[in-house]
């Protein structure tokens, strides 16, 4: 198997700079436990003036258009494994390149990242399912305060402001080429799951704590674990009714959530590899691509 492992800000895609680091971890990663799972074809792209440093596979330079380089190398690759963020429709987009052409897609289809990359789409989905805040397209104004207001496609927490008066609300100026949901805030402490799907199966590769500075715009400040979580179980039958509800999330996949003295709610669902993905690398019993892709767990 050719099997095209795409990272999306490693690849000089626009606006994929503030995901850099965290996608050049991702893509290390998952190319290392790639070979080990014996996947010996493996290639990526990487944009010329990034550094190549610790990414050992096939690369393929991208200099000049990348929709064209990605096009003509998921052609010639048997399977596709996509890394990128929802925002702005990037994660859709390619996954349904990869679908027009018949490609073995290593990770959700276009469906499931179509319902889990619009959040108010993914609430509507899972309302009733798991317990989740009440989503609505911002307009302007709040039913409660504090609330949170954040991009109905966003990916780490950007963009993302918490209200916690009508003076904040009057004072909000956000970005004008985004649309925006808002949500009541939940209080708690933030975590986030990383989750290997195969068929129906869904295994939980453990829970890492989310560091997140919660001020007048919160920030994503990475994630810290595997840790030793108390309400595993209560995560893992999260995850299982998630994909029930949403059987096309395969691969690996996260879920962001907030515990509050053990009542979980369910944030986000993202359907791609997460931020997480390397330390689960390190700490998962079985090889994470390759149950991913076979089934296997040996």
């Amino acid at each position: 198997m050719k099997l095209l492992a795409f990272e999306y800000a490693c690849a000089g895609g626009e606006g994929g700079q503030p995901y850099y680091e965290e996608g050049r971890a991702m893509l290390a990663a998952l190319v290392n436990d790639c070979q080990k799972a014996g996947l010996h074809s493996v290639t990526t792209l990487i944009h010329r003036d990034i550094a190549r440093d610790g990414i050992s596979c096939g690369i393929v330079s991208v200099d000049g258009d990348l929709a064209a380089t990605a096009h003509g190398e998921m052609r010639r690759h048997d399977a596709v494994w996509i890394i990128a963020p929802e925002t702005r429709g990037r994660l859709l987009a390619l996954t349904r390149l990869a679908e027009s052409m018949g490609k073995h897609l290593v990770g959700s289809s276009s469906g499931a990242i179509e319902t889990c990359g619009d959040k108010l789409a993914a609430s509507r989905c899972l309302h009733g399912v798991v317990n989740m805040p009440e989503s609505r397209p911002f307009d302007g104004t709040c039913v409660t305060f504090p609330c949170v207001v954040k991009p109905v496609d966003g990916a780490g927490c950007d963009s993302t402001f918490l209200i916690r008066n009508p003076a904040q609300l009057a004072a909000l100026k956000l970005p004008p080429d985004m649309g925006f949901i808002v949500q009541p805030f939940i209080p708690g402490a933030h975590f986030s799951a990383g989750v290997a799907s195969h068929d129906d199966e869904v295994e939980l590769l453990g829970v890492c704590r989310q560091k997140i500075t919660v001020a007048a715009q919160i920030r994503f400040e990475g994630v810290e674990g595997p840790v030793d979580y108390a309400h595993t179980e209560k995560v893992a039958a999260m995850a299982r009714a998630v994909k029930r509800a949403i059987p096309a999330l395969r691969g690996y996949w996260g879920m962001d959530f907030i515990d509050d003295g053990g009542a979980l709610t369910l944030i986000e669902v993202n359907p791609r590899l997460t931020s997480s993905y390397p330390l689960y690398s390190a700490a998962a019993p079985f090889n994470i691509p390759r149950y991913a892709i076979f089934g296997a767990k040996q």
